[in-house]
């Protein structure tokens, strides 16, 4: 309970030191103060340690939106670091400050931090799906990306994912895998005409290949 004060009182005096360096219009917006619920105004003698993570995460989204819509995203970038210390779960934190990183072409950390994202979520697609991003994406080194969207699709997912792991497998050269994550996805969704369009476009690609 000492730490999560400390760390309210931290957020309180960086709020306070905020409004007398920068005055900005987004500091009366109610976003600015996003998440605090209104019990947490309220006389209480106890708040629950959730309770007061939530609303420090509030209290750091909001200073965070100030941050990105004023151009401070070195500052944003240490905000949301932040909150997935007191929220691991957090993922968008996460994607948010490696996108963020990335764009700053400071890759390396950015690596770090999904790493840390996929270490702290082990049982769900998103990071495993962002660092096959890293390498398909931003990297472009496909083949590097292919272990970590195979196992993204382990997991419950949203039909896109498949998307990006068949262009791996083209551009790795294994036109026959990305042919069958096509087909694969017919048979789930018959009229889907981007899943028909790669299956007919391969199939042929492949007796050429013949």
């Amino acid at each position: 309970m000492r730490l999560l004060l400390a760390v309210a009182s931290v957020l309180l005096g960086f709020v306070i030191a905020s409004s007398q360096l920068v005055r900005s219009p987004y500091q009366s917006h109610s976003h600015f103060v996003w998440g605090l619920t209104p019990s947490f105004f309220e006389r209480h003698n106890v708040h629950s340690d959730d309770e007061v993570i939530e609303n420090a995460i509030g209290i750091l989204m909001g200073v965070g939106d100030y941050c990105w819509h004023e151009g401070f995203h070195f500052q944003l970038i240490r905000i949301l670091k932040a909150s997935t210390e007191l929220d691991p779960q957090f993922g968008e934190a996460y994607e948010n400050a490696a996108w963020l990183l990335i764009s700053y072409d400071r890759r390396d950390e950015a690596l770090q931090l999904l790493h840390r994202y996929l270490q702290n979520n082990p049982n769900r697609y998103e990071p495993y799906y962002e660092l096959g991003w890293f390498y398909y994406h931003w990297q472009k080194q496909p083949e590097k990306a292919i272990p970590w969207l195979e196992k993204a699709v382990r997991f419950p997912h949203p039909p896109i994912i498949e998307h990006t792991l068949a262009h791996a497998y083209e551009r790795s050269g294994r036109l026959k895998d990305a042919l069958t994550i096509w087909e694969n996805k017919l048979k789930r969704y018959p009229n889907d005409p981007i899943a028909k369009r790669h299956s007919e476009r391969l199939r042929e690609l492949l007796k050429l290949k013949e």
